[in-house]
């Protein structure tokens, strides 16, 4: 095992060694920032206790995860700035002034959640002009890792087209003809041609 550099000569490489230890890789892009790449899911757990390793700052460190997600830290006492994106939602930025002694890998910041130190901001989770201060003090000009590339946009849905339904024609069924009855035959007397009864035997001739 390699021995660790002294944290009093170069915070950064302090830091650079202990996250390589733990099989991070770790590049140096700015003389005053890191970025850690690696399959962690949490970049800003990752990014928290880098910065957390180098001291009082000032320092930037970036973290971006397996999923292309990342985290910007930018800590400089008392100054604690975290940026973070999570695949297309919009950056969500988090400023904080914290007391001596504390540091950004204190427990109540790897949890995420609210704290005291919190400077709150209308709307929520933007950028306040001292964290627009840290990060250019450290030379960073925009939050996004550097090389970093956005995921692509999730397509828009396409609707299925349904076919329109054939209109139903409606065909007049012919009624069957009602047979007409025959007319009754009337007989006649061949003599003097008036209708004969039912007897048969005309009535005038006999």
């Amino acid at each position: 095992m390699d021995t660790p550099p002294d944290p009093t000569d170069d915070l950064l490489a302090y830091a650079t060694y202990y996250l390589r230890e733990e099989g991070y890789d770790v590049t140096r892009p700015l003389p005053a920032a890191l970025r850690v790449e690696g399959r962690f899911l949490n970049p800003e757990r990752i990014a928290l206790r880098a910065a957390g390793e180098a001291g009082d700052g000032p320092v930037g460190v970036w973290a971006v995860s397996r999923e292309n997600d990342w985290t910007l830290v930018g800590w400089s006492r008392p100054d604690l700035v975290t940026i973070t994106q999570r695949g297309t939602a919009q950056a969500r930025w988090r400023h904080r002034r914290i007391p001596p002694g504390m540091r950004p890998d204190a427990q109540a910041f790897l949890e995420g959640g609210a704290s005291p130190h919190d400077i709150v901001t209308t709307p929520k989770h933007r950028p306040t002009d001292a964290a627009r201060e840290v990060l250019a003090g450290l030379g960073i000009t925009a939050p996004e890792p550097p090389g970093w590339e956005p995921p692509p946009s999730p397509p828009v849905p396409i609707a299925p087209v349904t076919p329109a339904k054939p209109k139903r024609v409606r065909v007049a069924t012919a009624k069957p003809a009602t047979p007409r009855k025959p007319e009754p035959v009337t007989k006649v007397c061949p003599t003097c041609f008036m209708a004969l009864p039912a007897t048969g035997i005309c009535d005038n001739c006999g």
